[in-house]
């Protein structure tokens, strides 16, 4: 179908393109030919009357028409996505529908793995790529790569429907051998013991207790860096440092390791763990259905605390 003379299918092409900014990445994408790839973008350099990737050394970069079509292209690919699976009939029995969902490892631990369970029994044909959450997942749910993200509220997008999930605590493990905590963990022995904290993502995000401490003129002496949430209590085993992590993850993860499980003498918010879908996925039935068996699930597990 042409458009202002335009065949409307070079468009998926272009976003391609545009995308990866190389043509053999953009035809493994499209599961096309490098030639046909190549031959479309000759195509699309012929209509806009522009180079859109131009050669600079051995690099393509994008001209300033190419960048400026990124953000309208990807919204209307979208928009017409979501125009064509909203009138689609949904039945979770029958559904072989992916759903790509993006969260932190602490939520897929504690969370995602009780729904995955509800869902291999009222879905039991449909699959779930589970990602970690990282500096990209805002622009991933933009772009339509990512259908679901789960993350805390301050770290969310203004430009997407979102809905809190559930909340949770924040408590301090230590070593069950570690002979210099009483019968609770004290603020001065809280900040003189050595830290294992969580610093993840290619733009390091801090955990919240170490943001905490400075605000209150304090540090933390933080003697390991992590890159995850689950790794943190096995790191305080046969030393006597201290992790703050999420109360469900510690007591889950004290069932198994010879941890002690303390309150934090340190007053933390609770975390508040949101859902966020794209706003083009509103009236998508998969995405809805998906939607309300992560409320269903959180919902237990405030009824199990």
């Amino acid at each position: 179908m042409r458009f202002n003379k335009l065949d409307l299918n070079q468009l998926v092409v272009l976003d391609a393109l545009l995308f990866e900014r190389n043509v053999t990445k953009a035809s493994e994408r499209l599961f096309l030919s490098q030639s046909a790839t190549s031959c479309a973008l000759a195509r699309l350099r012929d209509y806009f009357d522009d180079d859109l990737l131009m050669s600079i050394g051995k690099t393509l970069v994008l001209t300033p028409l190419a960048e400026s079509m990124i953000a309208p292209l990807r919204d209307v690919l979208l928009q017409v996505q979501a125009i064509t699976q909203s009138k689609q009939h949904f039945d979770p029995l029958l559904s072989s529908r992916k759903i790509t969902i993006e969260a932190s490892d602490y939520v897929m631990s504690v969370f995602l793995i009780k729904v995955i369970q509800c869902a291999a029994i009222e879905a039991p044909h449909m699959q779930f790529d589970l990602r970690s959450m990282g500096v990209n997942s805002l622009e991933h749910l933009d772009r339509g790569d990512t259908d679901l993200l789960i993350a805390p509220a301050f770290y969310l997008s203004s430009s997407h429907p979102a809905d809190a999930l559930f909340e949770d605590s924040f408590s301090c493990v230590a070593w069950s051998g570690n002979d210099s905590i009483g019968d609770e963990l004290t603020l001065d022995t809280y900040l003189h013991s050595g830290h294992v904290c969580t610093e993840w993502g290619a733009g390091r995000y801090l955990a919240l207790d170490h943001h905490l401490t400075e605000q209150i003129g304090m540090q933390l002496r933080r003697e390991i860096l992590a890159p995850s949430f689950t790794v943190l209590p096995a790191m305080v085993i046969g030393n006597k440092r201290l992790a703050t992590i999420q109360t469900r993850l510690a007591k889950q993860m004290a069932q198994t390791a010879p941890l002690r499980v303390l309150k934090c003498p340190l007053a933390i918010p609770n975390l508040v763990e949101t859902l966020q879908w794209h706003k083009h996925q509103q009236r998508d039935p998969a995405i809805s259905w998906v939607r309300n068996l992560l409320k269903r699930t959180a919902a237990q597990l405030a009824d199990a605390d």
